[in-house]
């Protein structure tokens, strides 16, 4: 290709080299010219030449009848627990600064508005510039303002300012007890001045504040879950700790030492809240992660209360020394209680438990840190807990919560298992009423028939008894009208029985006599063809009232005496009486003067029958049965008492 044909792109070359060089000359340019300005700009901010600190009278009130000897030298922040051990009263902070451009334009006017922004100064006092006062504390005498932990902007008047030689007076009333002093201080534009100390307000005072509200709600709300929850105790000391914490970290928002008349007495209660804080946190750690000391508890409790005692009457001069002492042993046993709690939660393995660990980590943190930062081992800057302290509220709040739903969801839980063991059980109770109820009528019904057995051996099995001991004894044939008449009596007996054991109710004989008569009417016949003399000795009126069931019981037990004194007894005479005794009680006896025999074996032997027949009667009805007996005779008697409401007509009893 000839030469001239790369002469185009040649030239296009050249012209795209010459428009990138112009762009970076002016890149260049402009960086220069930021550069430049940001020099003038920082060449004509105020500058601080020297800061200087003179202990004054406290009647002193202006900056013109300052001294202008005895001034120290001294640097921001200042703190008066290094400069002097034990000063109490009022101090005076001179800042010498300059304007260099107002200086070169002879006028301070000229320069951009200006302000200051103080991070604080503790415990009270006054802020003037040149001679002209900017503000000043409600109160600088005892109880003093608390602008300890307050940052403060002022917008310095130009008319107040001088084109050189500007001079900040700032009084500064406490103690070096209290860790009294003067903050980080700056000069600046109104905008920046006022950017930094909104910056610092809301650090050290807006998310303070907002903690406080959130430990006080979320304390109130644990509380009453407690109170709901007695058993879960961790929740209670939750509440505790909040309210301890309120308490102690209010210290941060409050500006005067209401109700207390001195700075040195709200300050103690700030001391001893700070002892029960850490004392209810380790019972809300312990009772959450499951543990029990009593004894140290024991102690931990008895240790706060004699603090607080000791700070309720120990003189001013022990105050910084106690103060100390107690500040690093709560520190020392807030991170002991933490630690083992992260030990505990590494051994359990529990979410919840982890969980919290995590937060109490953040704690630590935030602890270590402020405790290095109030000791002045670490330099200048915001303190962790106003951050970290809402924050981790929050997430312990939300681990408690999830605690409680989670009890909440197994409560739920138990009750539908409950209420399935309760049907089940319910439907188990029903098959075994359903099997006791037969077992019952098996029962009854084997009763009934017992009780016809007994009623046939002692009603009917006595007249058969009676009658072959009729025909026995009869030394002559006897006729049919007798026989016709045995069978009869034995009717009447077996009808009596069906009649007593089918009938609803039957009526009590007027008197003995006719209660007696058939009885005594059937035996006495055969006594006397016996050769048995019998005695019947029964009062005119009952002596007691007795019921239907009681009354023939009595019969059956009267009815098998006499059959076994005729089958057994070999007596030749015999006794019968219906007495009432001396404590309201009727007594049947029957006595013989037969051979006897031994009742404790007869009774155990299949021949007792019908000793055990009127054992049953009379303990069915209630009544004392007796047996006596020897070789002379035998005593058969049986007590009982008058029924409720018997009488004539009345029903048995079943």
């Amino acid at each position: 290709m000839p030469h001239q044909a790369h002469l185009p792109k040649a030239r296009r070359f050249e012209s795209d080299q010459g428009g990138l060089r112009g762009a970076l000359s002016w890149l260049v340019a402009l960086i220069l010219l930021l550069t430049a300005t940001g020099a003038w700009s920082q060449d004509c901010a105020p500058r601080i030449e020297a800061v200087s600190v003179l202990r004054a009278a406290p009647d002193i009130r202006d900056p013109a009848a300052l001294p202008r000897t005895g001034w120290e030298p001294a640097s921001l922040p200042d703190r008066w627990t290094q400069r002097w051990s034990d000063f109490k009263g009022t101090a005076w902070y001179r800042i010498d600064w300059s304007l260099p451009c107002a200086a070169q334009a002879g006028n301070a006017d000229s320069a951009a508005q200006l302000g200051v922004a103080l991070d604080y100064l503790n415990m009270a006092g006054a802020v003037f510039v040149n001679q002209t006062l900017l503000w000043r504390d409600p109160s600088l005498v005892e109880p003093l303002s608390r602008s300890w932990n307050m940052p403060r902007f002022f917008a310095l008047p130009s008319a107040a300012l001088r084109p050189e030689g500007n001079a900040l007076f700032i009084q500064v009333v406490g103690a070096s007890r209290f860790d009294s002093g003067l903050g980080n201080l700056m000069i600046a534009s109104v905008d920046a001045a006022a950017s930094h100390a909104q910056n610092r307000s809301f650090f050290v005072r807006t998310l303070p504040g907002i903690n406080l509200v959130i430990s006080a709600t979320l304390g109130a709300f644990f509380l009453a879950l407690w109170l709901l929850r007695r058993q879960d105790s961790a929740y209670g000391w939750y509440a505790l700790t909040s309210a301890t914490w309120l308490l102690f970290f209010s210290n941060t928002v409050v500006t005067t030492p209401w109700p207390f008349s001195t700075t040195e007495g709200w300050s103690r209660l700030v001391t001893v809240s700070m002892t029960f804080f850490c004392n209810a946190l380790c019972m809300f750690l312990w009772a959450f992660g499951g543990q029990r000391f009593p004894r140290l508890a024991r102690t931990l409790w008895a240790v706060s209360g004699a603090v607080a005692l000791l700070f309720l009457f120990m003189p001013p001069s022990w105050y910084a020394n106690a103060t100390r002492t107690v500040f690093f042993s709560c520190v020392l046993l807030f991170i002991a209680a933490c630690l083992q709690f992260i030990v505990r939660a590494s051994r359990t393995r529990e979410i919840e438990h982890l969980l919290l660990a995590a937060c109490l980590v953040g704690f630590l943190v935030a602890a270590v840190h402020d405790t290095l930062l109030v000791l002045g081992l670490i330099g200048a800057g915001s303190a962790y807990t106003p951050i970290t302290s809402p924050l981790i509220t929050i997430g312990m709040t939300l681990i408690l919560a999830s605690r409680f739903a989670r009890s909440v969801k197994r409560a739920e839980s138990f009750n539908v298992e409950l209420e399935g063991q309760v049907r089940l059980a319910r439907d188990d109770l029903a098959r075994t009423l359903t099997r006791e109820h037969r077992l019952e009528l098996d029962n009854v019904r084997l009763s009934e028939r017992l009780q016809v057995a007994h009623d046939l051996h002692d009603g009917l099995g006595g007249s058969l008894v009676r009658s072959i001991a009729l025909v026995e004894q009869s030394g002559q044939a006897i006729e049919v009208k007798q026989y016709l008449s045995m069978f009869k009596s034995l009717r009447d007996d077996l009808r009596q029985v069906i009649d007593t054991s089918s009938s609803a109710s039957t009526t009590v004989a007027d008197t003995p006599l006719q209660w007696l008569a058939p009885i005594r009417y059937r035996f006495v016949q055969l006594f006397d063809e016996l050769g048995i003399d019998s005695e019947w000795q029964v009062p005119p009126t009952w002596p007691s009232p007795l019921s239907t069931k009681q009354l023939l019981g009595l019969t059956r037990i009267l009815e098998e005496a006499l059959t076994n004194a005729i089958k057994h007894s070999r007596a030749t005479r015999l006794h019968v009486s219906l007495s009432v005794q001396a404590d309201g009680q009727t007594r049947l006896a029957v006595e013989d003067n037969g051979v006897g025999f031994d009742a404790a074996m007869v009774s155990e032997s299949m021949l007792g029958i019908g000793l055990r027949s009127m054992e049953a009667r009379a303990s069915r009805i209630g009544a004392e049965f007796r047996i006596t007996s020897s070789c002379e005779g035998s005593l058969i008697e049986a007590r009982i008492d008058a029924a409720p409401g018997a009488g004539r007509g009345a029903p048995p009893d079943t």
